[in-house]
């Protein structure tokens, strides 16, 4: 179990470019072995950019969780072992053309990347490690 981020370290996370959000959600996943998504009555929560569905993926339950608002305020979150992930939600979401959204923000900004690459990504910070 990991200890809960305090608010300001949310707040501080938020502040990061979107290219180092997503690095840091990389570290995170490696680290903690799952990330975390939303989910409604009508299963993931996605975001749509640029017409391509993408589905958000945070690296902690909180940062997840301040999501839970708006559209999205039925929503509950979910935690998703990485093994898991890579066995069965990266093929999925390629199946289902939909993109990976790493770490987005308030304002939903985030690095968009396709499934393949985000466990590419992944498996790259592994190795660096």
């Amino acid at each position: 179990m990991t200890t809960p981020l305090s608010f300001s370290d949310q707040q501080n996370l938020l502040q990061l470019s979107a290219d180092e959000r997503y690095q840091y959600l990389l570290t995170q996943a490696i680290e903690q072995q799952q990330v975390w998504i939303l989910v409604g009555e009508e299963g993931s929560v996605l975001l749509t950019n640029d017409g391509q569905d993408c589905i958000p993926v945070w690296p902690h339950e909180e940062l997840a969780e301040s999501h839970i608002q708006g559209d999205w305020a039925d929503c509950r979150t979910m935690a998703i072992r990485l093994g898991v992930w890579q066995d069965r939600w990266t093929a999925g979401l390629t199946d289902d053309g939909i993109q990976v959204a790493g770490f987005v923000n308030d304002q939903e900004e985030g690095v968009i990347v396709s499934p393949q690459d985000f466990d590419d990504d992944l498996l790259s910070a592994m190795q660096e490690d």
